[in-house]
């Protein structure tokens, strides 16, 4: 790793100060030192596929040099929508299962949480970030996928082929906590969830239970489709207001996105939305934790920033940009490059330290549930 280090920062620096021939050059004479001396196994094209990666994350550390191999995995599952019903997790370069969903291919095949993913198929996934993961562990029905998993404490993987499946996974879980007060859990932002959340809560609220408070649960959303993210957040705050600001390198992609929520995965929900409206002044607490990322982060730093909600929980993740990848002339291989940037209204950015909680809570006692119950003592009580 040393070697494979030292070889792209000299490359990479020579790129930009020398001709070509004198890269080439250089390129081998390193190639060949690292070959007669380093202590581990040599395969030059991993040392030139990781040199592209180093090119790649030189300019931005959230992007990607795909090789054949991982390009293919990647833009042929991103659609796909037959999975293994496994929750992923990221910490230290390490893919780490968070939970595994009941009667799924996971829990069929025994996996359960910690049990880290080291490969799918031949893909080392050190290379590869958990949104990444996620698409390339996605397939057709009825698939099989092979998957190198190592268990806690365990000194050797296993191997283990698992058929992937169309799950019905709900997406949004609601409920009525303590007898007054109203919650929804968003898993992920699809393109119906304004319309579920509609449908629960306008059946939430025809209950005669009293609504003192919503709790928004957005620990462990991975985002999601971005539309769905500001029309959940255009529920709680005043029309025209602004939610975000995108810029670009490109200036047909800078923008700038106000609560109009038809325009969000809206149109055709008027009734529904106007049903809601006393969201626009219950009193609000969104959950939060270190794997809520993308649109989720959009939820709470835009309601934050607006003093409309209370963030409970643990700092997220801090992505502030849209990446997009790019098959290279070649259809073989790809890179995923940071194309975007997006802040609040008043220019706030949640990298690098994400969005920080109004009150911190340590969420080690997972079955106690602390940052829940610490929402629902927050919340106020109607005499």
């Amino acid at each position: 790793m040393i070697a494979k280090i030292v070889f792209c920062v000299v490359f990479m620096t020579t790129l930009m100060h020398a001709n070509s021939q004198n890269d080439w050059a250089l390129y081998q004479e390193i190639t060949q030192k690292i070959k007669e001396e380093a202590i581990y196994p040599v395969d030059e094209k991993k040392l030139f596929d990781g040199c592209l990666d180093g090119v790649v994350n030189a300019v931005d550390k959230s992007g990607n040099y795909y090789n054949e191999q991982e390009s293919e995995l990647i833009l042929s599952t991103s659609t796909l929508t037959a999975r293994l019903g496994i929750h992923i997790v990221q910490h230290e370069g390490h893919i780490v299962i968070k939970s595994v969903l009941s009667n799924s291919p996971a829990s069929k095949a025994g996996l359960k949480s910690g049990d880290e993913i080291l490969k799918i198929g031949d893909i080392n996934l050190r290379h590869m970030d958990r949104e990444d993961t996620i698409i390339a562990l996605r397939g057709y029905p009825n698939t099989k996928v092979k998957l190198s998993i190592l268990k806690p404490g365990a000194k050797k993987a296993n191997d283990l082929i698992l058929t992937r499946k169309i799950l019905n996974e709900n997406k949004l879980v609601s409920k009525i906590i303590d007898n007054r007060l109203l919650y929804v859990k968003i898993i992920s932002f699809e393109q119906d969830t304004l319309k579920n959340i509609l449908d629960d809560l306008n059946t939430l609220s025809e209950s005669n239970v009293p609504k003192e408070g919503l709790i928004l649960d957005l620990r462990d959303n991975l985002g999601g489709v971005l539309s769905s993210g500001l029309a959940v957040t255009s529920l709680f705050i005043p029309q025209e207001s602004v939610l975000i600001n995108v810029k670009s390198r490109r200036k047909e992609e800078k923008k700038q996105y106000k609560n109009t929520p038809l325009d969000y995965e809206g149109s055709g929900f008027e009734a529904l939305i106007h049903k809601v409206d006393f969201l626009k002044k219950i009193p609000l607490v969104i959950l939060v934790n270190q794997d809520s990322m993308g649109s989720a982060e959009i939820v709470a730093a835009v309601l934050q920033e607006y003093n409309r909600a209370t963030i409970i929980g643990q700092p997220t993740v801090g992505k502030d940009t849209f990446a997009t990848i790019f098959p290279l002339e070649n259809q073989k291989t790809a890179i995923k490059l940071a194309t975007a940037r997006w802040t609040t209204a008043k220019g706030k950015s949640v990298w690098p330290s994400g969005v920080v909680p109004n009150i911190e809570v340590d969420e080690e006692n997972e079955d106690e549930d602390p940052s829940l119950q610490m929402a629902i003592t927050v919340m106020p009580k109607k005499p």
